[in-house]
């Protein structure tokens, strides 16, 4: 019986069939039904942004340490970052992904390190010049964003102010311990530096009239609010009770009111915080009264902290209902000149309260305890209960009830064109939803003169120029001229769910540097430091650059196909060829850049 052949096993290797070519000549992607590809969507905090700012692109820039293009990007939509990075109360913050994992990022920290390198920027004006003119009424937040648009998009601007600065609120409004004058005023200076036209000490309605504002194309009203609204109760109009926003106009211009050792402040809003805090660097024991409890006040959480650092006193549940005078001092005497005297005023049947059933604003209505009257004895009461606006300077056809004006975002308000922004239109009165709302005009106005001279479309999809589907409108959308290209992008939010934590690692939040109390609380210095430049760059790695493609690598990484291969700009390829639609890459994505369609769509 033959032996069986044995194999040719020559060098301890058996034979095989061997290709020569490159196995790329395999096709595996026909495999496939699905594929993946790279979808940028928009960040939450962008949407978040009241003013309409693509946090996640300025501060993906900042992490990579390219600040004047951060800068850049920040300009293009927030004129005035300096500002906002002090006292915004920062909504993109409560809108970051990241507070999903351990803590939100420190958004507004890190704009005001960039705005404080832009303070000296000084921003280019359209290439076109428009021959039309625009007047803005009012030179608050809202009317300087408005005309450094506008200015922007070439138009020649006339800011009317009754007040003697530009600012509105920033200047009067608000203390210099969170705003410091010389930082707004280098903020204003970058808007006068366009080209706008400022007219101070001039009330449209009262120096001029309102019909003169005809000579202008397009009208822009950010007036603002001015009418407080009162106690209701007897005594209040004794001359030792301040209104909030006029104290803080005094303190502002430099004037020192002479307000005693001890003030009580009614209201509960950031307003009475801002009293209460001035206050105790008069030289007062401040007590916040609110008819609420802590939980529904309607002050930012921070500012409150930042009031009890400083020693404010609260008193919750509490209500007045009568101020008496009491041994009739002289009105508003300096305080050396009545000495131990000047203990003149006594809130007298105050009230207890407890909550009931929620009323319009959806908190619980407040309602008297019957029989719990009790006094605080004080030298001065400050009210903080908000501000309505006067709207008797406008024409009949465009006043409106209820003490605002209701317009569309990218619409004329009559056909005299007039629009309208800021605290006179139904939005929170705070200073990114005022910047916002003028920004807004600055397209809306923008829009209707281009459609008079025919070289804009008729319709205009306002989902196309928004930061996700409830955020504000971007100008840079509006141009079409957005520095950061973005993959497929569509106009959905980054969610938590889309995120892939396991690439993460926990890291603490970097905080602001406070200056201790004994400091702060007596005198005007800036009592929040922020960040410093180092501190600043390393929040902004913090940042999951939520949707976005940021160049991680771990798709590639990750491919079992080796299908994913690296441009030379960093951004990555698919071979299609061999990609099997695994879905690997999508599932890995830290940031949810990476989705799976259908083969074919």
């Amino acid at each position: 019986m033959p032996e069986p052949r044995k194999p040719d096993i020559a060098h301890g290797v058996p034979q095989v069939a061997v290709s020569s070519a490159s196995t790329r000549v395999n096709r595996t992607g026909s495999w496939k039904y699905i594929r993946p590809i790279y979808r940028d969507q928009v960040a939450p905090c962008s949407q978040g942004c009241p003013v309409g700012v693509d946090i996640e692109g300025w501060m993906s820039l900042a992490r990579e340490n390219r600040l004047d293009e951060a800068c850049d990007l920040l300009l293009r939509e927030n004129p005035m970052p300096a500002v906002t990075g002090r006292v915004c109360y920062h909504p993109c913050e409560a809108a970051c992904n990241r507070g999903s994992f351990d803590q939100p990022v420190a958004i507004h920290a890190i704009e005001r390190m960039l705005g404080d390198l832009a303070l000296g920027a000084r921003i280019p004006r359209s290439g076109v010049r428009r021959e039309e003119s625009i007047a803005v009424v009012g030179a608050g937040p809202a009317g300087l964003a408005c005309a450094y648009h506008l200015a922007r998009l070439g138009y020649d601007v006339t800011v009317y102010e009754a007040e003697s600065d530009a600012g509105g609120v920033l200047r009067w409004g608000i203390p210099e311990y969170r705003l410091p004058k010389d930082v707004l005023q280098r903020e204003v200076q970058r808007i006068r530096a366009l080209g706008v036209r400022f007219v101070f000490g001039t009330r449209i309605g009262r120096d001029v009239p309102f019909e003169s504002l005809g000579e202008f194309d397009a009208v822009f009203l950010a007036t603002g609010v001015q009418r407080r609204r009162p106690l209701g109760i007897p005594g209040e109009h004794l001359p030792q009770v301040f209104q909030g926003l006029q104290l803080l106009k005094a303190v502002n211009s430099g004037e020192r009111p002479a307000i005693g050792r001890r003030v009580v402040v009614v209201g509960g809003g950031n307003t009475a915080m801002d009293c209460a805090r001035t206050a105790v660097r008069l030289g007062a024991e401040a007590t916040v009264l609110y008819r609420r409890g802590r939980a529904e006040m309607p002050a930012n959480r921070e500012e409150i902290e930042a009031a009890l650092h400083e020693g404010v006193r609260f008193g919750f549940l509490a209500a007045p209902v009568e101020i008496l005078g009491g041994n009739g001092l002289p009105d508003r005497q300096p305080l050396d000149a009545v000495g131990d005297t000047f203990n003149v005023f006594e809130t007298h049947g105050m009230e207890r309260m407890q909550l009931g059933e929620p009323d319009a604003s959806g908190r619980r209505r407040p309602e008297p305890v019957p029989e719990s009257e009790f006094r605080v004895p004080c030298d001065a009461v400050v009210t903080a209960l908000g501000e309505e606006a006067d709207l008797e300077i406008l024409p009949p056809e465009l006043q409106s009830r209820g003490g605002a004006l209701h317009v569309s975002p990218l619409g004329n308000t009559s056909s005299t064109a007039v629009f309208a922004g800021g605290d006179v239109v139904e939005e929170p009165h705070t200073v990114a939803f005022a910047l916002g709302s003028g920004k807004r005009a600055a397209i809306g106005i923008d829009h209707y003169l281009k459609l008079l001279d025919g070289l804009g479309a008729d319709a205009v999809e306002l989902g196309e120029l928004r930061l996700g589907p409830a955020g504000n409108l971007s100008v840079t959308r509006w141009l079409e001229n957005d520095p950061v290209q973005r993959r497929n992008p569509v106009n959905r939010v980054a969610e938590p769910a889309d995120l892939n934590f396991a690439h993460f690692r926990h890291e603490p939040r970097i905080e602001d540097r406070l200056r201790p109390s004994y400091e702060s609380r007596h005198d005007f210095g800036e009592a929040n430091l922020g960040l410093a430049r180092d501190e600043a760059l390393a929040e902004a790695r913090r940042c999951f650059n939520c949707g976005v493609c940021n160049g991680c690598e771990v798709c590639l990484v990750f491919c079992p196909d080796v299908a994913i291969t690296r441009r030379d700009d960093g951004r990555f390829d698919i071979d299609y060829d061999h990609c099997k639609g695994c879905g690997v890459c999508a599932e890995e994505c830290p940031r949810g850049a990476i989705v799976m369609t259908r083969e074919g769509l």
